[in-house]
């Protein structure tokens, strides 16, 4: 773990997406420099190992930014808009601001034309439990119409979300397509390095990560389109988990908080 001193201000990345955009392989490729961050899903408690109620807000952030730094004291965090609203009810305020107050940050929205492609990624992904190219797996998965749809429906009220809160607090970012950087990431990673005023890293650029796209997906890509045409699909569209009746879910309720699971869950 780096040494990070999280009171003065430091300049860093928050990277703002949803899964299987290409995020991964973007981390990857700027992590290598060791220069540029480490890029992860930091604000999830599971990539921590930390038991958040155990620590109040600053503590939690304080070992965000520690582990997303690279020992020269810059910040990569990757952010889907579950992590944002998981912040927000574990510690009620919001994370992008007070990371904003304190650090100079590069906003950066990375999406995926191919959609569709990206649900069949997603359902895969959630099946199988490999959200990574070279973890393997035992679990075969399975056409799902249904998760697909709500995995489709999800992804774009997660890009419309990051849309949405840029404008509204006014923030300046960088867009990315992640089809416009799949044979020159270059322009990426140098968007990164400028803001943090490194040059000299273009030799250290490497990844093994590969593109899990294979026949399956294609196999499934055109049943979905047969099966969007075809069946009734609307009530798939909804997000993918309601509330969970439980009791804390209904004192929640009372107190009018955010009843779990997390908004932008899968």
């Amino acid at each position: 773990m780096n040494v990070i001193i999280t009171g003065n201000p430091m300049k860093g990345i928050l990277q703002l997406t949803e899964g299987r955009s290409g995020s991964n392989w973007l981390g990857s490729l700027t992590d290598s420099t060791g220069v540029l961050g480490r890029s992860e899903e930091w604000v999830d408690p599971h990539q921590l190992n930390l038991n958040p109620k155990k620590l109040n807000g600053e503590q939690y952030i304080a070992s965000i930014i520690d582990h997303a730094s690279t020992p020269n004291g810059f910040f990569a965090i990757k952010m889907f808009p579950r992590h944002l609203h998981w912040f927000q009810m574990q510690y009620g305020y919001d994370l992008i601001k007070h990371l904003n107050r304190s650090h100079d940050i590069l906003f950066i929205k990375l999406t995926r034309r191919d959609r569709v492609g990206q649900a069949i990624s997603f359902t895969k992904a959630l099946q199988t439990g490999a959200w990574r190219a070279h973890r393997g797996t035992t679990k075969t998965p399975e056409y799902d119409f249904e998760q697909i749809c709500r995995s489709y429906f999800m992804i774009g009220r997660s890009y419309d979300y990051w849309n949405s809160y840029v404008n509204a607090m006014q923030l300046k970012n960088r867009c990315f397509v992640y089809e416009d950087l799949l044979e020159n990431p270059v322009e990426y990673v140098d968007a990164i390095a400028a803001h943090a005023g490194i040059t000299g890293y273009e030799h250290k650029i490497k990844t093994d990560l590969v593109v899990q796209r294979n026949s399956q997906t294609e196999e499934w890509r055109r049943r979905f389109e047969v099966d969007m045409k075809s069946r009734e699909f609307v009530s798939y569209t909804t997000p993918s988990r309601q509330p969970s009746r439980h009791i804390s879910n209904i004192i929640r309720f009372f107190r009018k908080k955010q009843m779990k699971p997390v908004p932008y869950s899968a």
